[in-house]
């Protein structure tokens, strides 16, 4: 269908001059305001298909052609493909929902349980405490308090020789507690995480926090998995935005493979090890390829630089989650 365009040169969303169809500051298109009812849904369904031919001619190539992406990018075939960004966060999100639709519980009926969980422990020792307190009551008073006098010297006794070794030990410099081993974890988060693992209720709450926090740092490590590559490739003439943009590509594989690889194993599930088996080895190969195609070294000039990488970076991962534990038994 014929587009009816404006007779006025100024752009209406920027007012910068127009000298042709398109706005040549903001890109829009110089179209009447006033069109009927069946061209503006041929043009809305035009600029739709537009962006299903950008995701179609991104998406394959993202997974059959390892690098090349990032080679169109830096040869300013830009325009053609979605940008390295947008793509990423819209892989990511859907990767981390499938991901989550198999560790995450609902909070709320967690917490439900939990505090139904806490007010039956409650009652059970209310009404073994009032079991205790009625035969206490029911034996002779003379007799009971005798007891308790002689149980109470004993405990006092007890407890004050337990505290003057302790004493002794700490001041020889050593300490025999076998309970609590000091030294290896701050006290506080020792508690914390203690708390958590005798409880299935908190264990199954803290999975849920340590799961929603696992994108923001993916997204951290985005730039420093980039800079690992710098260094490894210190020879190579690319700048760091280079690295950058193919370690966007290089994840957002990763994430949308990894999200074909969950439907899948929902599918397949009797295939459960072999799935697993088989896409670790696909990712592997994929990151291999793709140095090779990117960077242009030789076969085992890219597989030292593969372990390289690995190794960094599976460094930075363990140290990275190790942090994101922390913070999430510390807010919990």
């Amino acid at each position: 269908m014929k587009k009816h365009y404006r007779s006025e040169n100024n752009c209406l969303n920027c007012d910068t001059i127009v000298t042709d169809k398109f706005c040549s500051a903001c890109g829009q298109e110089n179209l009447k305001l006033h069109d009927n009812f069946l061209h503006i849904v041929l043009h809305s369904v035009g600029h739709y298909f537009h962006f299903e031919s950008k995701f179609f001619k991104s998406i394959v190539p993202l997974l059959t052609k390892p690098g090349f992406l990032t080679k169109e990018y830096f040869a300013g075939k830009r325009a053609s493909h979605l940008n390295p960004i947008s793509m990423y966060i819209s892989i990511s999100i859907v990767f981390f929902f499938l991901f989550t639709g198999n560790t995450q519980s609902n909070e709320k009926d967690i917490l439900k349980e939990k505090a139904a969980k806490e007010n039956t422990i409650s009652k059970a020792e209310a009404e073994k405490a009032k079991a205790i307190i009625g035969n206490a009551v029911s034996e002779e008073a003379g007799d009971n308090t005798k007891s308790l006098q002689n149980n109470t010297k004993e405990a006092t006794d007890s407890t004050s020789n337990y505290s003057a070794s302790l004493i002794s030990t700490k001041e020889n410099g050593k300490n025999t507690s076998s309970l609590v081993n000091v030294g290896s974890l701050p006290v506080s988060l020792e508690n914390k995480l203690e708390k958590v693992l005798d409880d299935k209720l908190s264990q199954q709450l803290f999975l849920n926090k340590l799961v929603s926090h696992l994108p923001k740092m993916m997204f951290i490590l985005l730039p420093l998995f980039a800079l690992i590559l710098k260094l490894v490739n210190f020879r190579s003439k690319k700048f760091y935005a280079e690295h950058l943009i193919y370690s966007i590509h290089v994840h957002s594989f990763l994430f949308l493979f990894g999200s074909i690889l969950i439907i899948l194993d929902w599918v397949l599930f009797f295939l459960d090890g072999w799935l697993m088996f088989i896409g670790i080895l696909i990712m592997l190969w994929y990151i291999y390829r793709s140095m090779r195609n990117t960077y242009r070294s030789s076969r085992w000039r890219t597989v030292y630089k593969f372990f390289m990488l690995a190794l960094a970076y599976t460094f930075l991962m363990l140290l990275s989650g190790c942090i994101v534990v922390i913070a999430t038994l510390y807010t919990m």
